[in-house]
């Protein structure tokens, strides 16, 4: 190998590489508790923290740390949206917990 060969391959391989993208951090919130006009309650809602990478929703804290979990993290199919699956997610999470809802399909 020539030494001209062998400066134009090293520095090929100096070359900065492309950086992945950040992932989009986004907020909402999500109703956990339907308002009751009778009783007087004003309902409830809880505030989602996620990330979007394009192709990955998961769930984070309000600094971006990913939370620990099974169901935290969720593939986008064709026709879902992050936002969407990002409350799915959040309500999932809740219904396991301490927190039972009579029904939550109203929510999304």
């Amino acid at each position: 190998m020539s030494w001209t060969a062998k400066l134009k391959a090293h520095s090929a391989s100096k070359q900065p590489k492309p950086r992945k993208p950040r992932a989009l951090r986004c907020s909402t919130l999500v109703q956990t508790r339907a308002p009751n006009e009778e009783s007087g309650d004003p309902g409830a809602v809880s505030e989602v923290h996620y990330t979007f990478d394009g192709t990955t929703v998961r769930l984070t804290d309000r600094k971006g740390m990913p939370l620990e979990g099974e169901r935290t993290s969720y593939v986008l199919q064709p026709g879902e949206t992050a936002l969407r699956i990002a409350t799915r997610l959040a309500l999932a999470g809740r219904e396991r917990s301490s927190y039972s809802a009579p029904d939550v399909a109203w929510v999304v």
